[in-house]
């Protein structure tokens, strides 16, 4: 099980009304949980996948103003007796461990993890942050024009396709795509959902 606790560092003056778009929006993935409203500024919910966990990590660092917490409750550390007692106990482990993670100081861009049952400096977890690390400076880096033909193949289309709908040529795609560091994105993403979920079975 996993959670996300996110918290606005950004400067908008309707920040309260973002973070509600935010939490509506990222509630509607599938394996996310209804993200909950603490205070103004900060978000919270249980992700019952890695990829979704790692698709909202994403989600967030992408709009570049929050700083992010995650929490990780072992499948060791959830085992129990009373399987029907177990989902809501377990759902606020997560919640704690991932607000656990989010340190009050905390900067946009950030990822910080807590695996619950373990100590704050485990080495899976600084994997994970440090996976985040690298995705979040391929992402500073990206141009709209990147921005939008990443977000077209992330969806689901494929370069032709992405390429029809911004009206642009293949080759031209391609070279928005590399340039926006495609690849690294892709490798990064994939190498994070495997540390996430690698962190949910200990």
């Amino acid at each position: 099980m996993w959670a996300l606790h996110a918290r606005y560092r950004g400067r908008d003056t309707r920040r309260a009304e973002l973070v509600k778009r935010f939490a509506d929006a990222l509630s509607t993935l599938e394996g996310a949980g209804q993200f909950e409203l603490i205070g103004v500024e900060e978000i919270r919910a249980h992700i019952t996948t890695p990829i979704t966990t790692c698709d909202v990590i994403m989600a967030l660092l992408a709009a570049g103003d929050w700083a992010i917490g995650v929490g990780v409750v072992p499948a060791t550390e959830a085992s129990s007796e009373n399987p029907d007692d177990l989902d809501d106990a377990v759902i606020e482990q997560a919640k704690k461990a991932a607000s656990d993670a989010l340190r009050p100081t905390a900067k946009a861009g950030t990822v910080k993890v807590r695996i619950a049952g373990t100590k704050r400096d485990n080495p899976a977890a600084f994997n994970i942050s440090a996976a985040f690390t690298l995705i979040g400076q391929v992402l500073s880096k990206r141009t709209q024009e990147g921005r939008e033909a990443t977000s077209l193949v992330r969806s689901g289309l494929n370069q032709n396709e992405a390429a029809q709908e911004l009206g642009i040529s293949k080759q031209a795609m391609s070279q928005r795509l590399q340039a926006a560091g495609w690849q690294a994105e892709s490798a990064g993403w994939q190498l994070a959902v495997n540390l996430i979920e690698q962190a949910g079975k200990r």
